[in-house]
C-alpha cells in the first residue's frame, strides 16, 4: 500500500493543543537515577505525567532529568513551573543529541525541542526524598516498656498544570521493629511486654512510597532481672543407689542475670509427702517452706531423707521500683531413705575375694543385722549404733560359727535399721555362703 509522504508527515509533527503533546519513541524525557516513579492524578489537565523520586539526605538536591531526541543534534530549552503564577519560567538551554539536567529543586520540569522538523514537548516533576528516623524507650517497668518512633522527611505536593490546584501526596510511611532479625511490630510505636534481662538493641526501618529507608537503633536499659540455679554436691554418686543420701550436702549455683547480690531469697520447701500429709488434714493453710536463705551461692544440708522443691527470688533495685523474677527447679532434689544392700553370695574360702560379707548401708543411725541358719537358729548377730558414715561398707560377717568356718549353703538375714530420718527399716532375705 503506498502512503502519501505529506501524510507520514503530518504524523510525525507534534501538535501542542491544549497542552497535549504527541511525540515519537525516540524523542523522550526519562530519570534513569530515579529510585520511584508514578504517574500525577491531575484533576483537570486530561494528560498526566510522570513523578520521579530521588532518595537522598534532607538538603540536598540530587534529581535529574534526560532528553532525548532521535539522534540528531537539537536544541533542548528547559522552563521550570513555577506555582505561584501559574506559568513556566526559563531555567536552561542545551544543544545536542541528549540533555541532562541535574541537581533540581523538587518541581515540574518541561523540556521543548525541535527534531527532523518535528516539535516535541514533555514533561515531568521531581521530588528530592529524604527521611530520618530516630527511635526511644520510653513507660519503662517491669512487665513491659514502649517503643516510640519519631520520623521526618519530605512533603510531596504537585499542581494541576491548567488549574495551578495543588495536589498532595502522602508519605505512606511504612514501620518495621526489629529484635535481631526477628521482626516485632509494624506500629509507629508499640508496647514489648517480653522483657529482656540483658541491655538489648531494637532497629527501626521506615520506608517512604518512594521506597526511600530510614533506620534507627535503641538500646533498651533493662530493669529487669532473670533467676536461675542450678544445684551440686561433693557427695559421691553409687552406681548401686539412683539417688542421693541423707544427710546431703547441696551448694546452689545461682546462673541468674541483673539481679542485685544482696536481693536473692532462697526458699526451701518441706519434703513434698510431708506437704501432702499435712494438707490432707490441716483446717488453715499449710506452711510449705522449710526454711529461707539469702545471699548468691549458699549451701544447705538435708539432714533428712525426702524430696525437696526449692524456688529462687531474684530482685533488682530500681531507682522507683524494684524488680522481681521467680525461678523454680525443673525436678526435685532428692535425699534418699535409709537403706542397707545385702550382696546374695559370699565365697569365705580364704582366697582373699568375697570372703567377708560386707553389707553397704546409707543414711542411717544404727544397724542390727542378725544371721539365722535354716533351722531360724541366729548364728550371727552384728550391731551397731550411733552415726554411721555415708556409704559405709560394714564387714557383717566372716561365715564363722563360733570361731569356725560355717557350713555351706542358704542362710537366712533379718536387718533392723534405723534411719536419719528416724523412720525404722526392716528387711529380710536369704545368703548363699558358698566353700
Amino acid at each position: 500500500m503506498q502512503i502519501n509522504p505529506l501524510v507520514a508527515k503530518v504524523w510525525l509533527v507534534v501538535f501542542l493543543v491544549s497542552g497535549i503533546t504527541l511525540h515519537s519513541n525516540a524523542q523522550q524525557l526519562t530519570a534513569p537515577a530515579s529510585d520511584f516513579s508514578e504517574s500525577t492524578s491531575y484533576p483537570v489537565t486530561p494528560n498526566n505525567d510522570m513523578i520521579y523520586y530521588f532518595c537522598t539526605q534532607q538538603g540536598q538536591q540530587i534529581a535529574e532529568l534526560q532528553a532525548e531526541s532521535a539522534g540528531g543534534v537539537v536544541t533542548f530549552n528547559w522552563t521550570k513551573y513555577n506555582s505561584s503564577t501559574g506559568t513556566f519560567d526559563a531555567y536552561t538551554t542545551e544543544s545536542g543529541a541528549s540533555s541532562v539536567i541535574q541537581n533540581l529543586a523538587d518541581g515540574c520540569y518541561q523540556v521543548s525541542f525541535t527534531d527532523g522538523g518535528a516539535n516535541y514537548s514533555f514533561r515531568a516533576w521531581v521530588f528530592n526524598s529524604w527521611l530520618q528516623a530516630t527511635a526511644a524507650v520510653s513507660a519503662s517497668t517491669c512487665t513491659s516498656f514502649q517503643l516510640e518512633s519519631t520520623v521526618t522527611g519530605s512533603t510531596f505536593a504537585y499542581y494541576d498544570i491548567t488549574s495551578n490546584q495543588q495536589v498532595t501526596v502522602a508519605s505512606n510511611d511504612t514501620y518495621a521493629w526489629y529484635g535481631g532479625d526477628v521482626r516485632l511490630s509494624t506500629q509507629p510505636a508499640f508496647t514489648m511486654y517480653d522483657v529482656p534481662a540483658q541491655n538489648t538493641d531494637y532497629r527501626l526501618e521506615v520506608t517512604n512510597r518512594a521506597g526511600c529507608l530510614a533506620t534507627a537503633t535503641v538500646t533498651y536499659q533493662s530493669v529487669v532481672p532473670e533467676a536461675k540455679f542450678s544445684w551440686t554436691t561433693t557427695q559421691k554418686s553409687d552406681p548401686q543407689y539412683s539417688n542421693y543420701q541423707a544427710p546431703l550436702e547441696v551448694q546452689f549455683n545461682n546462673e541468674s542475670v541483673n539481679a542485685d547480690d544482696d536481693k536473692y531469697e532462697w526458699f526451701l520447701f518441706k519434703d513434698i509427702t510431708a506437704i501432702r500429709e499435712e494438707a490432707s488434714t490441716a483446717t488453715q493453710p499449710v506452711d510449705s517452706i522449710m526454711e529461707t536463705l539469702t545471699g548468691v551461692n549458699p549451701v544447705y544440708t538435708y539432714e533428712n531423707s525426702g524430696r525437696y522443691m526449692v524456688k529462687l527470688v531474684a530482685a533488682k533495685e530500681n531507682p522507683n521500683f524494684t524488680c522481681r523474677d521467680t525461678f523454680y527447679l525443673g525436678d526435685y532434689i532428692v535425699a534418699d531413705t535409709a537403706l542397707v544392700l545385702v550382696p546374695p553370695v559370699f565365697t569365705p574360702n580364704g582366697d582373699g575375694m568375697n570372703d567377708v560379707l560386707k553389707i553397704k548401708t546409707r543414711s542411717l543411725e544404727s544397724l542390727d543385722f542378725q544371721i539365722l541358719n535354716r533351722w531360724g537358729r541366729t548364728v550371727h548377730h552384728y550391731k551397731k549404733s550411733g552415726y554411721i558414715p555415708a556409704d559405709s561398707e560394714l564387714a557383717a560377717w566372716d561365715g564363722k560359727i563360733g570361731g569356725k568356718p560355717a557350713s555351706a549353703g542358704v542362710y537366712f538375714y533379718v536387718v533392723d535399721a534405723k534411719g536419719r530420718d528416724g523412720t525404722r527399716r526392716r528387711r529380710k532375705g536369704f545368703i548363699h555362703l558358698i566353700r
